[in-house]
């Protein structure tokens, strides 16, 4: 009894000792990419100035399905996971479809939402997620009214 209770101990400690090496190495992984695209993005100077002003994150909780979503260009659209929180997704490449369509899909790795890893799909065809931004509600309101604007 007292050998399986030292190797579900033993066990316990490699588990969580490869997780947190697991857990570490993502972050810096996660840190060098934005390192290496905040490096490359102000080398060029080919930096977007409507994204600019913007909080940049990795990924965003989302539960089920987006509560709404707006397109704002053919490669960006504002997604709505609650009433209050509102994210910019710049898509990999343009979808000239989503002007058209009804409703779009959102991919989700457990109940969050990455950059570089989950895509939007539209009318079956899948758009991998370039980059999010976060939004305030007024910024996302805002971005909304002006390509409305600029639409008319």
């Amino acid at each position: 009894m007292t050998q399986r209770i030292k190797l579900l101990v033993l066990a316990a400690t490699v588990a969580v000792t490869l997780g947190v090496t697991g857990v570490c190495s993502v972050a810096n992984a996660n840190s060098a990419a934005i390192e290496s695209a905040a490096s490359n993005g102000s080398a060029n100077g080919n930096g977007d100035d409507q994204t600019q002003a913007y909080e940049k994150v990795d990924s965003f909780v989302m539960f089920r399905h987006p509560y709404s979503w707006e397109p704002v260009d053919d490669k960006t659209v504002i997604v709505w996971t609650t009433p209050f929180d509102a994210y910019l997704v710049e898509l990999a490449f343009p979808s000239h479809d989503m002007k058209f369509v009804q409703g779009i899909g959102v991919s989700s790795s457990g109940s969050r939402v990455y950059a570089k890893f989950d895509a939007i799909t539209i009318r079956g065809f899948r758009y991998p997620i370039n980059s999010i931004y976060k939004l305030s509600r007024e910024e996302a309101r805002n971005l909304s009214e002006r390509h409305k604007a600029g639409n008319s």
